[in-house]
């Protein structure tokens, strides 16, 4: 696990240096991510879901990727409900505390702990957690009102994801049992070689300028619901429903991912607090790397 976290660490810091010392320009993973996010991820999506078979994947793996998702929903709205925190932090709560960096950081940890196989299995569980959030997550997040509350657009947001429909491509021809040509394989597989690397390093460049300078107490929540109540909801949910082996490691690597960079779209689209967000996002990350030998233990002791 040291390996592993240090070359995330590396691959991190390397775009970030990059960034600090001006050999990567300002505004420039505007681009990278414009590549990952239309091409490269999609590309490894698409070819990964492909070849993975879904004989294995039934209600257990439904249910052990959902109720987690749902009881820290849960959590969150019943903080509002007792008067804890006020409406706006509470529809934060709800999709940030569990829309984790399922794909920039969670492909290259599955890959790296439990083999290119896992990439897979890793995108389906990305899919699901996908679309519960963006239907039931928004739902619910629609209940939490007081007074004034702006208009709910989660159909866009669904529209423009793209991670989420090359996910359900990549479902429906490995469901129908389709073959992908041998040239657009090719091209897919070289394409999506370079989502790994790019994807970390990117994240390291954006991750650059970005200060924890207030709000501890709510990044310390957001934070801790999603790096500590949501896998122990897992381990919870996976024991109760008998779900152990290959692939409940693959889909606990995923849930255990920090918050999302893809919630900075979700904050500029329900006017969510967007400096708690990008804390969050930092803290987050930052904290998940300890974290990891945790995860690893836990992963090895229940799943």
């Amino acid at each position: 696990m040291t390996i592993i976290i240090a070359n995330l660490a590396l691959v991190l810091a390397a775009g970030w240096l990059f960034r600090k010392y001006g050999i990567v320009q300002e505004g420039a993973e505007h681009a990278f991510n414009q590549y990952l996010y239309y091409l490269a991820l999609p590309a490894l999506i698409i070819l990964k879901i492909a070849e993975t078979p879904l004989g294995g994947l039934g209600w257990r793996f439904l249910a052990a990727n959902t109720l987690p998702l749902a009881a820290v929903m849960a959590a969150a709205w019943g903080l509002w409900k007792a008067g804890r925190i006020d409406w706006r932090l509470a529809r934060l709560l709800i999709i940030v505390s569990v829309l984790g960096n399922t794909v920039y950081l969670g492909f290259p940890v599955a890959a790296m702990r439990l083999g290119e196989e896992a990439i897979g299995y890793a995108a389906i569980a990305s899919a699901v957690h996908n679309i519960f959030i963006f239907t039931f997550g928004f739902l619910l997040m629609t209940l939490v009102c007081e007074r004034d509350c702006p208009p709910a657009r989660f159909a866009r947001l669904m529209g423009r994801s793209v991670v989420l429909w090359s996910s359900v491509a990549g479902l429906v021809i490995a469901a129908a049992g389709l073959r992908i040509p041998e040239l657009l394989h090719r091209v897919l597989s070289d394409i999506g070689k370079t989502t790994l690397p790019l994807s970390l390093f990117t994240l390291g460049v954006g991750l650059y300028g970005r200060k924890i300078a207030h709000n501890l107490p709510r990044i310390a929540l957001v934070s801790g619901l999603k790096l500590l109540l949501l896998p122990l909801c897992y381990l919870l949910a996976a024991r109760a429903l008998g779900f152990a082996g290959f692939v409940a490691k693959v889909t606990f690597i995923e849930m255990v991912m920090p918050v999302a960079v893809m919630n900075y779209v979700v904050a500029k689209e329900f006017d969510f607090d967007e400096d708690l967000v990008g804390q969050s996002i930092l803290f987050s990350t930052l904290a998940f790397f300890p974290l990891l030998y945790l995860y690893d233990w836990a992963m090895l002791r229940f799943l």
